[in-house]
């Protein structure tokens, strides 16, 4: 058996244990609209840590064969003591640079619940 840090200092990346998430969703798309949502539950037995119900839907449109912009809300309960959970909206998309890479970004801030902004900036790599 592997004993885990407690103190938060000391614990580095997670939570030092194992933590799933059972979502459900669904998908249509039609001509160069998508859309696409659902929710499901947090399973997260670390301590301190709570299960949560969480959910979302977005719609986006491809712009062409290289740009894809959307938008999204999504919501979930609390994760931890203390936390109220939140509600966001999210703005964001892709663009092809060729056959196997992309940049996808998202930005975005929560309007209810914990004060969140979130944001991302990546490349997604196929081959």
């Amino acid at each position: 058996m592997v004993e885990l840090p407690t103190g938060d200092a000391d614990r580095g990346l997670g939570n030092g244990r194992a933590w799933f998430r059972l979502p459900l969703w669904i998908q249509k798309s039609f001509g160069p609209w998508t859309t696409y949502g659902g929710g499901g539950v947090a399973l997260n037995s670390a301590p301190g840590q709570r299960d949560y119900a969480f959910g979302g839907w977005l719609v986006q449109r491809n712009f062409g064969e290289r740009l894809m912009l959307g938008g999204e809300i999504f919501a979930q309960g609390a994760a931890a003591e203390g936390d109220q959970g939140f509600a966001a909206f999210n703005f964001g998309g892709s663009y092809t640079l060729c056959q196997n890479f992309s940049l996808l970004f998202s930005a975005g801030h929560s309007f209810a619940g914990d004060r969140h902004t979130l944001w991302y900036f990546g490349g997604y790599w196929t081959w």
